[in-house]
């Protein structure tokens, strides 16, 4: 029997466990953010449950997760991660390399054009990179230290 440890939310509202009843994890995340069109489905987040949740029961929502938004072909990804003191921190995350300069000049389209973000060109992933990420979080809470962090001010 599958043991249920993360949930997954999709387009920001409902959710549900995430379980690899058709699909091993990793192709079961991969799957569905390459199913990100940026119109009908264009947000994606996970985060673990608490230990002994009954997610077919209750799903509790979490104050760390990691999500994306766009379509498979242009996403953006941030981490969300609360210290021991209760300080939430949100990073848009970004590959490896150099550190952009100046204002960010990509902008990843989602919610049907709606809404919008603006992202450097190394923080702009397709749904097969992002899944790297997403596993990652899956299997550690985090992503690998590898990757740039950049820190929102949300406020």
């Amino acid at each position: 029997m599958t043991v249920r440890t993360h949930i997954r939310q999709m387009n920001g509202s409902g959710g549900g466990p995430l379980d690899d009843l058709i699909r091993p994890y990793p192709d079961q995340i991969r799957y569905a953010l390459n199913q990100m069109d940026g119109t009908s489905f264009w947000a994606l987040s996970i985060w673990r449950a608490p230990e002994g949740a009954n997610l077919l029961e209750d799903i509790p929502f979490s104050e760390d997760y990691i999500q994306c938004a766009g379509s498979a072909e242009a996403l953006t990804v941030e981490l969300r991660v609360v210290d021991a003191d209760g300080t939430a921190h949100q990073y848009v995350i970004g590959t490896p390399g150099a550190t952009p300069t100046g204002e960010p000049s990509e902008t990843i389209p989602w919610d049907d054009g709606r809404r919008s973000t603006r992202v450097y060109p190394n923080e702009v992933f397709t749904a097969d990179e992002a899944a790297d990420l997403f596993y990652a979080y899956f299997l550690t809470d985090t992503v690998p230290d590898t990757y740039q962090r950049r820190e929102l001010h949300l406020g």
